[in-house]
This record gives structure tokens, sequence and C-alpha cells, in this order.
């Protein structure tokens, strides 16, 4: 291990064993471990030890800690947290060799949250019940209840804990554009903050965006005696008892860790083709997500048994495809083509497909406006929605800049630029007759305020998201419109194509209880072994901005009181 903080203690030797059947059952039941997952396995790739826990045979320890943790994202929060709460040991390991935080570090940095002591101080009228009830239905009635109850009754207490350990003043909002996102849901919030993305503040009342935040965890486990921290170093393989209990792990670098508990947080498995195509519904293009999101996590867990959930899920986010030439099926980590500021709803621009039809409200959310290119056409019977094809014309460039932050006189290979429709829909091989009818009716609406076919501009989250990204896109001294409706007319055109991707990563994983347990296949908690973030069944959908980091922070709250009580009783 690369680690400066090493406390080396041994343990006698015991025989390990895993329940076979059930072991077998989350193996072959659940499709995780194919080509890549098997090799690992196999007899000649380091033998029991390194594929799994069960049948191990008889063992010493090289290290024994009270508590491991895997990864350095929002799981941070759990070995921070096993630290204040009395665990004597906690060892972090992170994959990454240099980069402390995982994507995390990478993101906006807020966090969902719901029913803060600071909703009052940010005008925020909220319910228990209001809040469990959205979350209910972003989650498409499909995720555990008791863990959405888990993280609103944990919420609160967690928010405390961040600012006294580190010495913050408060949480607060820094901007309007990312509340609920499926406002017509019951229970959302007609507040434009709704409950997303709060952010913690320093002492002087200044914002902490993500690399400030994570800098502000990484300056406590450095100079925590309790947490030792080793970077470039992952857990490998889980060990068991012969009860199925979690008694500790094996590092990538050989080392086996005795622990009392071991909190898993490695992220998705956006980055492993393998799994991408197992478990996702449609194509994904894009993701901003750590290149070491590899699913491993998911495997570890599946190995000794445990059960996956939602592994069809994603945090959704569209993409500008920053390729010249189309490239069906390549996935590419990618953080200049996000979308999350949303040019694709500005005004004078629509989005059709290749049959030259609009797929969706152009102005919704961000995760909501993914789950468009899902859509399978059973005449054509493909994706008939991937790519989608942004189109503006020359009065959206005289006020906005062009996807990538580009402008006409220096546009990006990525970016077409066309004398007419009629042209553009020949270049860009989308079918004249529809695009021609379609921008014909889309106008005709445009001109009077309406859109009745996708209903854009009729949600808060159109008004907020143009409020609040346009001076992100706007051209100095442009006046900005006051609706994200306006017709498509003047030439020149432009286009760009979309794809479907990811804003962090795939959220399906570990299945976890309330106490962020990974449950087994026949849903009891698997002792010793705990999961948080985008390697857990987490909590609900993409329900507001910041998601990921409140869910993973939060149940990795969870998870270290649990973990540290049981070892205390």
């Amino acid at each position: 291990m690369n680690t400066g903080k090493e406390s080396m203690g041994n343990a006698s030797g015991m025989q390990l064993s895993r329940r076979d059947a059930i072991k077998g059952a989350a193996v072959m039941g659940m499709g995780l471990l194919g080509a890549t997952s098997l090799a690992a396995c196999a007899p000649g790739k380091g033998g029991d030890d390194a594929a799994g826990g069960a049948g191990a045979g008889a063992a010493s320890w090289d290290k024994e800690v009270q508590v491991l943790v895997a990864g350095t994202g929002t799981v941070v929060h759990a070995a921070i947290a096993c630290a204040e709460r009395g665990a004597e040991s906690v060892l972090v390991v992170e994959k990454d060799s240099a980069m402390f935080g995982g994507t995390s570090a990478t993101s906006g940095g807020g966090y969902a949250l719901a029913m803060l002591d600071f909703n009052a101080d940010e005008g925020i009228e909220d319910t228990r019940e209001k809040v469990l009830e959205y979350m209910k239905l972003v989650g498409d009635g499909r995720m555990d209840e008791n863990v959405q109850a888990a993280f609103v009754d944990n919420a609160n207490e967690f928010c405390r804990f961040v600012l006294e350990t580190h010495g913050w003043s408060k949480w607060g909002h820094t901007s309007k554009a990312f509340g609920d996102y499926y406002e017509l849901y019951q229970g959302s919030l007609d507040d434009a903050y709704g409950r997303g993305s709060w952010y913690p503040f320093d002492g002087d009342g200044q914002p902490l965006m993500a690399p400030a935040q994570w800098e502000g965890y990484r300056a406590y486990v450095d100079a925590s005696d309790r947490i030792e921290l080793a970077m470039g170093t992952s857990v490998e393989s889980l060990v068991t008892d012969d009860e199925g209990a979690v008694v500790g792990a094996v590092l990538s670098d050989g080392t086996r860790v005795k622990a009392s508990a071991v909190i898993l947080g490695t992220g998705g498995f956006e980055h492993d083709e393998d799994m991408r195509r197992f478990h996702l519904p449609f194509p994904y293009y894009r993701s901003n997500g750590s290149a070491n999101n590899t699913g491993d996590a998911h495997r570890m867990g599946a190995r000794i048994g445990a059960q996956l959930a939602y592994m069809d899920t994603t945090f959704g986010n569209p993409y500008f495809d920053t390729q010249k030439e189309w490239e069906p099926g390549a996935f590419r980590y990618d953080k200049v083509g996000s979308d999350a500021f949303a040019p694709r709803g500005f005004p004078h621009s629509i989005m059709v497909n290749r049959k030259g039809r609009r797929f969706c409200d152009e102005s919704t959310m961000y995760d909501t406006m993914n789950r468009a290119f899902g859509t399978y056409d059973t005449g054509t019977l493909e994706y008939v929605n991937i790519p989608g094809y942004w189109i503006c014309d020359s009065t959206y460039t005289s006020t906005f800049l062009l996807p990538g932050y580009a402008t006409p006189d220096e546009l990006p290979e990525f970016v077409f630029k066309f004398d007419s429709l009629e042209e553009l829909a020949e270049g860009m091989g989308i079918d004249e007759g529809a695009l021609l009818a379609e921008v014909s009716s889309f106008n005709e609406h445009a001109g009077q305020g309406a859109d009745p076919a996708w209903h854009r501009g009729e949600k808060a989250a159109s008004a907020n998201t143009l409020a609040m990204m346009s001076a992100l896109m706007s051209l100095p001294g442009a006046e900005i419109p006051q609706s994200v409706l306006g017709t498509v007319s003047e030439p020149p055109f432009y286009c760009c194509r979309y794809v479907p991707g990811m804003m962090g990563g795939t959220r399906g994983g570990l299945h976890i209880n309330e106490n962020a347990q990974v449950l087994d296949v026949e849903g009891q908690p698997i002792e010793g072994l705990y999961a948080t973030g985008n390697c857990s069944s987490g909590v609900a959908g993409y329900w507001a901005g910041g998601a990921t980091l409140g869910q993973g922070g939060v149940m990795g709250y969870v998870a270290a009181k649990h973990c540290v009580e049981a070892a205390q009783r």
C-alpha cells in the first residue's frame, strides 16, 4: 500500500467459507459476471482469495483495522464519521494514485437534501410526508421506502455533522436552477430552490464548491490519527467467515486486511463495457464519471452473494457529440459535451430525431431529457432518437454561444453550418419533408408563445434554467429573452448531434437497507458489509440537483453510525 501512516497488526489464521447456494444464486441469477468477471474468478488468476472470500482456506492477516473504507468520493463522509464516532482505526483506500475524491471532487458540488434546519433561512416550506411521496414517485415506485425514510430522517443530522467537523458555517443555495427535477409529481416543491443543490458555506459565508470541499475532507483525513489513507490502492476481494459475514478484504497489492466493517464507495460501472451492455436499457455514449468507475464493488459483492438492484438506472444527462463523424455505439469520458447548462432549451432552437420529429421538451431538466433517448420505434426497430439533432438559427447565435461555448466565427468540427433547412436535412441525414413541416408547426406556435406538442416553457424549470444559465451562455451585452420559445427561421442554421449520457455515472448497485447494509439474495443483511453512493442501490432517482452527493453523503454517514455502534455493543 502507498501510505505514510501505517500501523500493522496480525490476527490468528481462521477457516473461511461462504454459503455456496447464495453465492451461486448471486453469480448466476443476476447476470453480472460476464467474461471479465469470470476470468477474475478462474483458477490461475490469483486463487480463491483474489477472486472472492468463499472457500479461501486457512488465512493470516497482514493488517487489522476497525473499519476499511473503499473510495474517497462521498464515502469519505463515512470514514470521517467513523473516526468522529469513536472508531480507533480506519483505513481508506483510493484506487487512483493521484486524484482524491473521484467523480465527486470534480462535480458541481451541490447536495440534494431535505428537511434541514436551514429550510426556513431559504424560505422553503416542506414536510416529511411530501418529501417521501415525491421520492417514491421519482424512484418509479421501485425503490426501498425504508431507505428513503432513513435518508430523510438523517439528512439534517448529516449536515450539522459536516459543519461541526470542518468548522463551516451553514448550508445554503447558490442558484435556483437545480430544484426538484420532476416538478409535476406530487410532493415536489413549488419553491424554485426545491430540495436540490445545497452547498456548505465556509466561515466567511462563501459557498464551497466541490474542489474546496474535498480539499477540506482530505485535510481532515491527513490530520487524523485514526484514519490511514492509501492512494493507488483498491479492494480486490472481500473475505468472509463460515457464516457469510465479511471479516476483511484483500487489497490490490495483496495485503490481507482484517476489519470489523467494510464500507464500499467505489462508484458506478459506466466504464465497464460488458456491464453497460448487460444492464443498461439503451445505448449510452458519454459520462463525466471517473475512469475508475468499473463496477469493482458490484463484482466483489456478487461473488459473496450480494443482491444487486436498479442496475438499469443512471444519473442521466444529455451530451452534444464532440466528434465530427457519427460513431454508433462509441462510449467516451467527456466533460466538454455535458449539456447541464441546457442550450438545447434556449429560444430559437429545437431538437429532432432522424425522422425530423421533435421528441422532447428541450428545456426540461437534464435527467428527464435524457430519458427521451430510450424510445424504441417499433416500425423501424431502432432507438430512433439516438442521436438527436439540435438545430438553431442566426437569431440564436446573435444572443447565445453555441455548444462548446463556440461562436459562428470559430465553429468546432462538431457544429455544422447550413444556408437552409433543406441543406441541413441532407447534410445531417434527416427526413427533409418531416423536418420542414415540424419547424413550420413549431414556429407557428412559438410565435404565439405556446408549445402544445411538448409544453416547453410551461414548467418552472424552463424559466429557471434560462434565467440562471443564460448568463453563462450569452454573448456580452446581449439582451436575454424572457421565454424559452422562439422561431427557428433566420439562416444560416447550425446543427450538432446529441447523445444520451450520464452526470456522474450509473446509479444501480449493491442492494442496501435503511442502515446502508448490503443485502444478500434472500434480502438479509450481510454482516460487516456496507455500501454507499453509486455502487449501491441508492435512495431514489435523480430527484434534484446534487442527488449523487446527497444520497452518498447521507447514507455514508448512516453506515458509519451503524457499524461503529455495532462494534461498541
